[in-house]
């Protein structure tokens, strides 16, 4: 083999510097975590210090609005102690007012009366002077008894109607049918009317053009007053042709047939003298049109 034909040696590779590159990276790295945690720690430091801070700003305005609270109270506890006599002494005057209004009041309504009943003696004395005025004063007397305004008395229908004896406890206005309702009371009272009765009265109330039947807190009034049972209706008018005109009216078929079938009692009477009373007095109140409308 001659040297030109020398076998060819290999290529030597260098050889890498690895001591100095892990080196370079362990030192990067470490410089890196010193400086992130030293940020870190800095930071740290920095929010406890703002957060201390907002614990105190708190701290004093909390007590900045208590102290405002409290001297608020102080002061409206300072107003209301001045101004309590005075409040008490208003209210003892007022107080001393009505009960004075109130005294005069009674006292107006006692001559009222007082002097209506010196008017109705006048009225009486006058009008029984002459027959002219005994005639009048029978007109009147008449009138006053289909009107209501004067008390009756004579024969006549005396008729109880109560519930059933197995309904006690019923409000009355139910729909129970062994309650007497004010519905039933309406078509007795009509009934009566409509047969030919000169003047009728239901638990003492005398009935008038006027008076209303109904139910008003649980119970059955007539001239707003409460009724209890049972309910006692007497009517005026010659008994025995009274008697047969209801019984063959539309309450009376009404009211029989409520005392078959629900076993509501109804008991009428005739008898030859009875009495009903005036009704309460009303103040009938209408309206005008104005002149100068027309």
């Amino acid at each position: 083999m001659t040297a030109d034909e020398e076998e060819p040696r290999p290529r030597r590779v260098p050889a890498l510097h690895t001591t100095g590159l892990l080196d370079r990276i362990t030192a990067g790295s470490l410089d890196e975590d010193y400086q992130l945690v030293s940020e870190r720690k800095r930071r740290s430091t920095g929010d406890d210090d703002g957060r201390t801070g907002g614990r105190s700003s708190r701290r004093l305005l909390t007590i900045a609005v208590t102290a405002a609270f409290g001297a608020l109270l102080t002061t409206a506890a300072v107003q209301t102690a001045r101004t309590e006599p005075i409040r008490q002494e208003s209210q003892e005057s007022l107080r001393a007012e009505a009960q004075e209004r109130r005294q005069e009041l009674n006292a107006a309504r006692r001559e009222v009366v007082t002097l209506r009943r010196a008017v109705e003696r006048v009225q009486d004395d006058a009008l029984a002077a002459s027959e002219e005025g005994r005639n009048l004063r029978a007109q009147l007397t008449e009138l006053g008894v289909g009107a209501g305004t004067e008390a009756a008395s004579g024969p006549g229908l005396r008729i109880v109607v109560d519930d059933s004896p197995g309904s006690d406890g019923a409000a009355a206005g139910e729909t129970a049918g062994g309650t007497v309702l004010d519905t039933d009371l309406q078509k007795l009272v009509n009934g009566l009317w409509l047969s030919g009765a000169e003047a009728v009265a239901v638990n003492g109330q005398r009935m008038t053009a006027l008076s209303s039947i109904r139910v008003a807190g649980g119970a059955i009034t007539v001239n707003l007053r409460s009724l209890s049972r049972p309910y006692v209706v007497t009517a005026l008018g010659d008994p025995d042709q009274l008697a047969a005109r209801f019984v063959d009216s539309a309450g009376g078929s009404w009211w029989l047939n409520l005392r078959s079938v629900y076993r509501l009692r109804f008991d009428m009477t005739t008898e030859e003298s009875l009495t009903v009373p005036a009704a309460p007095p009303v103040t009938l109140r209408h309206a005008r049109t104005p002149r100068s409308a027309r």
